[in-house]
């Protein structure tokens, strides 16, 4: 069996090494299923390794795959995990996905991510036209979050000129810290509701309403972004809070073995009330009519005919 050190995983292995190390973690042969594949999620604190750890749960009860959650930046990186052979699995937000349709699968979408946008109450940002000049941290390298929230921030003419944020991009505990200690006056973060790590912070934070982008952002991105709503029971807000929503795809290799691929099926469909992490807000997808939606991803062959034997 070759010995596979998780750093070696993250940091990229060649094309051969990495194969023997889905077969080394599987502890299987060529042409067989793997008992144990791994799934790029993202950042301790945030939805992704939440859900992650909630479908890992769920295939052990069934029997059928056992499943490594591996932490990552995010989305960007989840991709390249992929692309590399050092994942089987990847959650990856719907505009992160598109920039490159080829070579990956979609076993199907699972929820909506909101961008979120924090800024301390009674701080130096009341709304977007307090944004000029402001020290901004737009997500992770590497993640999801970053790519929307730039996005967001050009269609807002805010990343260049008169108006321009100081642009900087934290992981997600050193952001907490940054807000707290005045060093950055606002956060992003994509993901579902509500963000966890927010719930332990001392410093009373509140939402920005960043919707004015998304006309701008429909020319540019056509249908990769909705209008949603944060309730005001999220944050303790008196008022529900308008938000840009994207959703969230779980993708796969496409030579992940068919029996694999049936097998989360099943999961996403037999076991949804319990993919939800306790106390989630957010909207979910868990039914077979809004799994199926993954354009422009084709979704795994065997999933979709998973997906019809179940449902027709």
């Amino acid at each position: 069996m070759v010995s596979v050190t998780r750093r070696s995983l993250l940091l990229g292995v060649g094309t051969s090494a990495a194969a023997a190390a889905a077969l080394a973690l599987g502890g299987c042969s060529l042409g067989q299923a793997p008992t144990r594949i791994r799934m790029a999620c993202g950042e301790q604190g945030g939805t992704y390794v939440q859900f992650g750890e909630l479908l890992r749960d769920a295939l052990t009860r069934a029997g059928t795959t056992g499943l490594e959650v591996v932490t990552t930046g995010g989305s960007v990186a989840n991709l390249e995990l992929l692309k590399h052979r050092d994942a089987e699995l990847a959650i990856v937000l719907a505009d992160a996905a598109a920039t490159d349709a080829q070579n990956k699968v979609a076993i199907g979408r699972v929820y909506q991510n909101y961008l979120q946008c924090f800024v301390r109450r009674g701080g130096p940002i009341g709304g977007l036209e307090d944004f000029p000049g402001r020290r901004i941290s737009i997500g992770a390298p590497q993640s999801g979050a970053a790519l929307t929230a730039r996005r967001v921030l050009t269609a807002l003419g805010l990343l260049d000129g008169a108006d321009a944020v100081e642009v900087s991009e934290l992981y997600l505990d050193e952001a907490m810290t940054a807000l707290e200690t005045n060093a950055v006056d606002a956060i992003f973060w994509s993901g579902g509701l509500p963000l966890p790590a927010v719930q332990s912070l001392e410093t009373e934070v509140e939402l920005v309403d960043l919707t004015s982008a998304l006309p701008a952002l429909e020319v540019d991105h056509p249908g990769m972004y909705t209008l949603a709503a944060v309730p005001a029971s999220t944050y303790g807000s008196a008022e529900s809070v308008r938000a840009i929503g994207v959703s969230n795809y779980l993708l796969a290799r496409p030579d992940l073995p068919d029996d694999v691929a049936e097998a989360l099926v099943d999961v996403l469909i037999g076991d949804a009330a319990q993919l939800v992490p306790e106390g989630s807000l957010g909207v979910q997808y868990l039914t077979a009519s809004n799994l199926i939606d993954t354009s422009p991803i084709a979704l795994h062959p065997a999933a979709q005919r998973r997906y019809r034997q179940l449902y027709g």
